[in-house]
């Protein structure tokens, strides 16, 4: 199933609070670049709030270079384990709005980002740089661009044995039927492995990802999908077609805002 999938592939987020998606329920045939900088370790006596110098810098220089296509996010965990990230205390987060976009962004960062690149490199070090295909399975039905981050659920699946992407899109047809009539809110994505993965990811066939606003939307999220039988209908839409670990549950903080096109 992997090969299918790099096979279709290779020749986000702006997510639940960008205007990128769009505003109906359904999913989106588009691929956005989501990257992730994970892996990292604080060096000593910094941590996650050490940040936020050397993010401003990378503001300025971004702003400079007229990039506006590029939205960004520092996860830090609320439910995890080691298992997922490694446990990592933050990651970063990028998206671009095209993957043209992100091939500009990364040209000039790469040549001319170094001073904000060193600011990065003084408060951790990152030993993976990993980059995803996003695709859009449930839109957030209440986008707020304004939002300064949110809520982010992760999981790895894997494709069960005979089954295909059409099965799996005629799952989340049958998905986003239920979560409308339940009234759960929030969005769904799909990340599918691109470049710099880690080998012992190699069976995942994508990570999904749900996002909300704020931990008060997926408290009551949950409460929907507890007082619908949402687990039942859930294992009877998707048991047969793929399987996913736990849960990581990570709070999004906002760094940067890609416009909207």
């Amino acid at each position: 199933m992997k090969n299918i999938l790099k096979i279709i592939l290779v020749p986000f987020l702006a997510m639940m609070m960008s205007p990128v998606f769009a505003d109906d329920h359904m999913q989106s045939t588009d691929f956005f670049p989501v990257e992730f900088y994970h892996g990292c370790e604080f060096s000593r006596g910094k941590d996650v709030t050490d940040l936020e110098d050397p993010i401003a810098d990378w503001n300025e220089f971004e702003d400079e270079s007229g990039n506006d296509s590029y939205s960004a996010w520092v996860l830090t965990p609320i439910f995890h384990s080691n298992v997922d990230f490694n446990g990592e205390m933050a990651i970063w987060m990028g998206s671009w709005n095209s993957w043209s976009d992100m091939g500009s962004e990364l040209n000039n960062y790469f040549a001319n980002g170094t001073s904000a690149a060193e600011g990065f490199n003084k408060v951790w070090n990152c030993a993976n740089h990993s980059l995803t295909a996003l695709s859009v399975i449930r839109s957030n039905p209440n986008p707020n661009p304004n939002t300064d981050g949110g809520v982010l659920s992760f999981q790895s699946c894997t494709v069960n044995d005979g089954k295909s992407l059409a099965d799996l899109v005629e799952a989340d047809a049958k998905w986003n039927k239920f979560a409308d009539s339940a009234g759960m809110g929030g969005g769904i994505y799909r990340m599918f492995p691109t470049a710099g993965i880690m080998e012992e990811d190699d069976d995942v066939d994508f990570w999904q990802m749900s996002a909300v606003t704020s931990l008060e939307a997926w408290g009551a999220n949950a409460q929907k999908y507890v007082d619908n039988n949402g687990g039942l209908v859930q294992a009877s839409i998707y048991g047969d077609v793929v399987s996913c670990e736990d849960q990581e549950i990570y709070q999004a903080s906002n760094k940067r805002s890609a416009s909207a096109n």
